[in-house]
This record gives structure tokens, sequence and C-alpha cells, in this order.
């Protein structure tokens, strides 16, 4: 089985747990990890004396505002902490991984959103100086590589356009994009939640599934990174990821918790139950 994996940012106390079952399932299974680093950057960002900003587009999605300088932290916060920590857990559980970014040989290929509308107040603005991008194409083949020399690929943000330039990526999204273009089996998107929930305040009223539509729908009552999420899933069953999973990271055995169906699926041909 091909296997994305998302680690996201919030989930460095169950670091270990999370490396334990990728150590597992690479013994059997095919495995990318795709990580952000949200947490990182924040202190990265805070210790450089840097502002935190995001943008809230006109349609409710909220991202981080990258200028040139948070792009630099950005990148020294993802290669230098998040992705070292996570190479380094794999590491000593016998893992051979290989840390790379969306630059790393042109694995990811973006262009540059040279203005995005976002809103400030009770009006909307022409943002122009923010180095974020969109996937355009990922190139499978360093992915194959690392896994015909039997490592495990962990791959971040940012990317890049075809002129050189780096651009931050949501890293769901690109998790979104590797799963599409390596015909991954399944994607898992873990978070600190026990998945799509129905009610957001309620825990407990987790939807086990939903169609390609279903989630498509949903898109716009969700908040938060849950939105971001969801959005990213439909795209990336669009473009030929069989099934994405949010699924909650917090758990013990939390890769092995979602391939027996926990956190909510996302596919086409799945419908509520």
């Amino acid at each position: 089985m091909r296997i994305v994996v998302k680690w996201g940012g919030s989930l460095q106390e169950n670091s270990k747990a999370m490396a334990d079952d990728i150590a597992a399932l690479c013994r059997d299974h095919q495995i990318i990890v795709v990580h952000g680093g949200s947490r990182d950057i924040d202190d990265t960002i805070r210790e450089l004396g840097l502002p935190r900003r995001t943008l809230r587009s006109p349609d409710g999605m909220v991202t981080r505002y990258t200028d040139e300088k948070t792009l630099t932290a950005l990148m020294m916060a993802m290669r230098g902490r998040t992705q070292a920590r996570i190479v380094s857990e794999l590491g000593a559980r016998g893992v051979v991984a290989v840390g790379l970014s969306g630059m790393d040989g042109g694995l990811v290929r973006t262009r540059r959103k040279a203005a995005v509308r976002a809103v400030f107040g009770d009006t909307v603005r022409v943002v122009r100086d923010n180095l974020a991008g969109r996937v355009t194409e990922v190139d499978t083949s360093i992915l194959d590589a690392v896994h015909g020399c039997g490592m495990v690929p962990v791959v971040c943000p940012p990317g890049m356009t075809a002129e050189g330039q780096p651009t931050n990526v949501d890293a769901d999204r690109m998790a979104c994009a590797i799963a599409a273009a390596w015909r991954a089996d399944r994607l898992m998107l873990f978070t600190d939640t026990p998945g799509v929930l129905a009610d957001r305040t309620d825990p407990s009223s987790t939807i086990g599934s939903l169609s390609r539509d279903e989630a498509e729908e949903l898109v716009s009552r969700l908040g938060g990174g849950m939105r971001m999420k969801v959005a990213a899933a439909v795209e990336a069953l669009d473009k030929g990821a069989r099934t994405v999973q949010v699924c909650d990271g917090r758990v013990d055995a939390p890769l092995a918790a979602a391939l027996r169906g926990d956190g909510t699926l996302i596919g086409k041909g799945l419908g509520s139950p």
C-alpha cells in the first residue's frame, strides 16, 4: 500500500507514537511523510522579533502572511527544527529517513500568487508582497528514487517556481498534491481532533465518512484549519488520490487506529454512515 502521512505541526507531544507506527508500517508499505511546523514557525518568528500575521480571503480561508523575512524564518523552522526532529525520531527506530523540502530537485513546482485579495476589517485589499504559491507539479521520480534506496522521504514546504523562487505552500495542500501525483492508496491527515466534526464543540460528533461531493459541500461550513484540510482533500481526490482520511494524531498507535477506520474517511464512492 502507498501511504502519505501528513504529520501536523501541533502534534509534537505525540511524536514518539507517530514515529513508532511509521517504523512498524514502513516494513510492509511505502510511506511518504509530509509535515508542516506551525508551532516551530511561530516560535522562530517570535525569537527573531518578527510579527505573526495571517491573511483571510473573502471566502474565509486563513493562511500565513509570508513576506520575505517570514519565508526565511519558515524555512529555518521547518528544516532546522521540525524536520530534524522527525528524521531523528525515525532514525532512533531504525528508519533511514531523508529530509527534503519541496524545493529539492524540483520536487514540488509552484506558481507564485502575484496578488491576493484579503479582508482587513471591513475592506478587501490586494496584497502583492505575499510569497505564497500554488502547487502546479510534483516530480514523483524523486520520491520513487528515495524509496528505491530503502529510505523514507520526509517532505516539507516551501515549493519552488520555475524561475527558482521559493514560495510558501500550505502543508496540507502539499500533502494532497503529493498523494494525488503519487497515486497514493491512502492520504492520512493527522490533526488534533478525532476527525471532521459535525459540531466543532463536540469531540464525539465525528463524521465517519464523506463522499467527495459531501466533503465539497461541507467546506463552507467548516472553520480554521479543518476547512483547509477538507478543501485540500477534495482537490486530492479530483487529481488522483484514492482515499483521504482526517484522523487523530494524539492517540496511541495513530496510524494503526486510522487503518482500522478511526477518523473521517473521504473518498469517491463513500457515503455518510
